[in-house]
């Protein structure tokens, strides 16, 4: 049992260019990571796998039942009711795996992401599909909840397409990666080290191969010049006309050159030169390198002239059935905060309670877990009537955040990481003394999460950051509450 996808294109109707131009792929049984870079086409390539959306050209296997988990978990997942009342085995074994409670799928819009995200991997699960395809599953959940999942994953004995920039579900998981690279999609066997250590053992050959390529095509280069120089003094030592008219020896020492084929000699020698030549910028440009940008996001940005952006009093806040008890804290201008603790355990709470203590006066950027669509409209909304130099800072900033500025504008294919790269770059132009992000690196790939983290560590002003990965809160920040048991504490 397996899944071809053979020759496939595919183009949204607001964008110039195809996402997927000619695609072949396989899928076999058991789990394929699905890599690529934010906007580089995972998640259109996955859902024309599952059949929710058909290729413009090219063929795909049919005929096997598939279900696909989005990155989104606003809406209840299809099933979910006959999920819960089944009673057998299968679905009690379901439900023990992710500590799923009898009351979460009957409250499915008050729980948190994390929640609503193992519910709906969870019914998935439970329809036994031959395809399953997981679109960020890791996104939202916590650490012991990520154990549960990749735990209930490995029961899975169908076909499997992980769209993840989780390293470590990865490599718990994959016994092979699809990656989206410049010259279409490679695969490589192991989970993501492995790819990963592949990878880059093929780019640094490649950067050598490029290296020589290029001092090959300049030694030829050197070398057609000196011919064509020499060349030039032979075509000057046969002409006549500088020898004097009675002077028959010199005229009939040019006209013996010609006749014994010197001439037709140094043309071949140059045709040559020129195929060399060609051969050797075909070598050039066969040796790709990707390009990587990198830079100083905050040349303008300025920490907040007053000292505490944020004093909070000791309080007991309202928490979903119960309450939060809420410590003195404050956030100066400069501090980064880290805010931790289990799904459910009211992160994004104290994240909604700190905003109505804040100054309106503070310059403030915003960027919630999930935009909703009307926040989608309004960042594209400015992207497009920015002036030409906004513009270009903007994209500026979108480049080194690891996205393609040609293609984060249409609109109609902007991904959910690119959304928030292009928010935070928007964000940057009104020099914000506070940003506040949840779940950061929800949506983005592993070269995205690694550049933003490079870019919220060099922040000159105050972060409030909610987040599952601890690698990058560590990079990123400086202070952490967490959030546990009803309780905030710093520590």
């Amino acid at each position: 049992m397996q899944i071809a996808l053979s020759g496939v294109s595919y183009a949204y109707p607001s964008a110039a260019d195809p996402i997927l131009n000619n695609v072949s792929v396989t899928f076999p049984r058991g789990w394929t990571g699905l890599l690529g870079d934010n906007g580089c086409g995972k998640t259109t390539l996955a859902k024309i796998a599952c059949g929710l959306i058909e290729p413009d050209t090219g063929s795909v296997t049919r005929g096997l039942f598939a279900v696909m988990c989005a990155q989104e978990t606003d809406a209840e997942p299809d099933g979910l009711a006959d999920f819960v009342l089944d009673f057998g085995r299968e679905a009690r074994e379901v439900r023990r795996i992710f500590r799923i409670e009898d009351d979460m799928p009957w409250r499915y819009a008050e729980l948190s992401c994390g929640e609503q995200k193992k519910l709906q991997v969870a019914t998935a699960l439970w329809q036994r599909p031959d395809v399953l395809v997981l679109d960020e599953p890791t996104n939202h959940i916590d650490c012991a909840a990520r154990e549960q999942l990749a735990c209930a994953l490995r029961r899975f004995g169908g076909i499997g397409v992980l769209v993840s920039h989780d390293r470590e579900l990865l490599d718990a998981l994959a016994e092979r990666c699809v990656s989206f690279e410049a010259g279409g999609l490679v695969v490589r066997p192991g989970g993501y080290t492995a790819a990963h250590r592949q990878a880059e053992l093929e780019r640094i050959a490649a950067a050598r191969e490029r290296k020589a390529a290029k001092e090959s095509l300049a030694r030829l280069a050197a070398e057609k010049d000196a011919r064509a120089h020499e060349a030039a003094r032979a075509k000057a030592r046969s002409s006549k006309r500088k020898i004097d008219p009675k002077d028959h020896d010199a005229k009939g020492k040019i006209d013996l050159a010609r006749v014994s084929g010197q001439d037709g000699v140094r043309g071949r020698l140059s045709a040559q030169m020129d195929a060399r030549l060609a051969a050797a910028r075909d070598r050039v440009v066969a040796a790709h390198v990707e390009k990587r940008y990198d830079g100083d996001l905050w040349l303008d940005a300025r920490p907040s002239p007053r000292k505490t952006l944020a004093r909070i009093e000791p309080a007991a806040i309202p928490c979903g059935e119960g309450t939060l008890d809420v410590p003195k804290l404050f956030v100066g201008n400069t501090d980064h905060v880290g805010i931790v603790g289990p799904n459910g355990a009211g992160k994004t709470t104290l994240l909604a309670y700190v905003r109505t203590l804040l100054d309106p006066a503070i310059a403030l950027l915003d960027i919630p877990q999930e935009p909703t669509e009307h926040r989608r409209a309004t960042a594209l909304a400015r992207a497009a009537a920015l002036s030409p130099a906004e513009r270009g800072r903007v994209l500026s900033v979108v480049a080194q955040l690891n996205s393609r500025p040609d293609r984060l504008l249409e609109g109609g294919r902007t991904s959910p990481g690119e959304l928030r790269k292009l928010m935070l770059a928007l964000g940057m132009l009104d020099r914000p003394e506070l940003i506040i992000m949840d779940e950061p690196t929800n949506h983005l790939d592993l070269h995205s999460t690694e550049a933003l983290e490079r870019a919220l560590s060099a922040y000159p002003g105050a972060l409030l950051l909610v987040s599952h990965d601890r690698a990058f809160l560590q990079a990123c920040t400086n202070r952490t509450w967490e959030v546990e048991g009803g309780a905030v504490r710093e520590r």
